[in-house]
């Protein structure tokens, strides 16, 4: 006797791809962190979608000046609800016409930006941390 197959109900997902960059006035402290810029921003691409799910309201894109180095940005593809995605297109995008990308970043952008500023934090307090190690001097005994 075989055992019945499990079948697995996963909720129903779209897949949409996403860009993201960092922002004009993250520019100077990822260009000084010591750390490529781009595996920064990948980073916090991760970490922002990591927990996130679509809400079925729409938030309006940010008009925060984003940074113009085109090396930065994080791309990939996002697994999203796809009723909350249904939803935003019937409201905002009936004859779909947008990227879902340009439905959705209004939600990823701001948490993408505020992991950055976490992750460079993190790097500085790290950097100071090694620094005072080097600056400790060592007693002999």
């Amino acid at each position: 006797m075989s055992s019945p197959t499990r079948t697995r109900h996963s909720p129903a997902t779209r897949k949409i791809d996403i860009r993201v960059n960092a922002l004009e006035r993250q520019e100077e402290a990822l260009i000084d962190c010591g750390v490529d810029p781009a595996h920064v921003i990948r980073a916090a691409l991760r970490r922002a979608v990591k927990n996130w799910e679509l809400g079925s309201e729409f938030v309006p894109p940010s008009e925060e000046q984003r940074t113009r180095i085109t090396e930065w940005r994080a791309r990939t593809s996002l697994a999203v609800d796809a009723p909350a995605l249904t939803t935003l297109l019937r409201a905002h995008d009936p004859l779909d016409v947008l990227s879902k990308w340009a439905l959705v970043r209004g939600q990823i952008e701001p948490r993408v930006w505020a992991e950055i500023d976490i992750l460079l934090d993190e790097i500085a307090v790290r950097a100071a941390a090694q620094n005072a190690e080097k600056d400790t001097p060592e007693t002999c005994l």
